[in-house]
């Protein structure tokens, strides 16, 4: 079964800086505890190009789950749609379901007074396009819909997993609609760690070194925090008996004890 996700995030405005991708790092810690961890995490503007070529790379290396996330909305700009199905080589095609919704959303935010007109306009219509062969997921809290495309063949199969950018509707869908169906099983990654204070960080060079040769089953990983001297050294394995005899080593053998 492949593992591993991707994340590609789309949008001109995390490259500016305007906007912080929180999302991806929400979603990574998601991840973790399924079966497809993150590989690979890309951040790609506003471009048919772009999202293609990255999307082509990833169905290249065959990746277990690909989160494309943000750029459906109503907008010129919104390019995830038509960038996929180029990839993908299918068609655009109006999704009935969705547009029912929409036409359904539309006449009640007219009935609130929040627009002049109850019928979709042509940014309204542009969402209800998906491309062929994908399946419409439920959005349980704004418009867009999000999608669900196959992958590879049925035993092996793998999934190109398509979310709108805002965080609200981003993290209602991952956990309702995305996690539960196309993630589902028991993380393959194991972690464990240890907090020192006191210590600087590179004093663990020596240790670190050589217990990545005497356990090469283990990644271990150094990562200094906000306050002076404090240093977690945390490690990761997809065998838990490997990781605790690595951490009992780690602790024996460190500078000084961890908190």
């Amino acid at each position: 079964m492949p593992h591993g996700s991707w994340i590609v995030t789309i949008g001109d405005e995390v490259l500016s800086g305007h906007t912080l991708d929180t999302n991806s790092n929400w979603l990574a810690q998601r991840l973790r505890e399924t079966p497809y961890p993150v590989a690979r995490i890309v951040v790609v503007p506003d471009r048919e190009d772009a999202i293609d070529e990255v999307i082509r790379e990833g169905l290249r290396r065959e990746v277990g789950r690909i989160f494309c996330c943000g750029g459906l909305g109503p907008t010129p700009d919104d390019l995830t749609v038509p960038a996929l199905a180029r990839a993908l080589g299918v068609d655009l095609i109006e999704d009935r379901g969705t547009m029912d919704r929409i036409r359904a959303r539309v006449r009640q935010m007219y009935e609130q007074g929040r627009i002049p007109s109850p019928e979709p306009n042509p940014g309204n219509r542009k969402m209800a396009l998906i491309p062929k062969g994908a399946m419409v997921l439920r959005n349980p809290v704004g418009m867009a819909p999000p999608l669900a495309v196959p992958l590879g063949a049925s035993s092996e199969r793998r999934w190109l997993l398509v979310l709108p950018g805002v965080p609200k509707e981003f993290k209602a869908i991952v956990s309702e609609e995305m996690i539960p169906v196309f993630c589902n099983g028991e993380s393959t990654t194991r972690y464990a760690e240890a907090h020192y204070l006191g210590v600087p960080e590179s004093q663990f060079f020596p240790l670190m070194t050589s217990l990545a040769r005497e356990h090469p089953g283990v990644r271990f990983g150094s990562y200094p925090q906000a306050q002076p001297g404090e240093v977690i050294i945390r490690a990761c394995s997809a065998e838990q008996t490997a990781l605790e005899r690595a951490m009992q080593d780690l602790r024996a053998r460190s500078p000084k004890p961890p908190l």
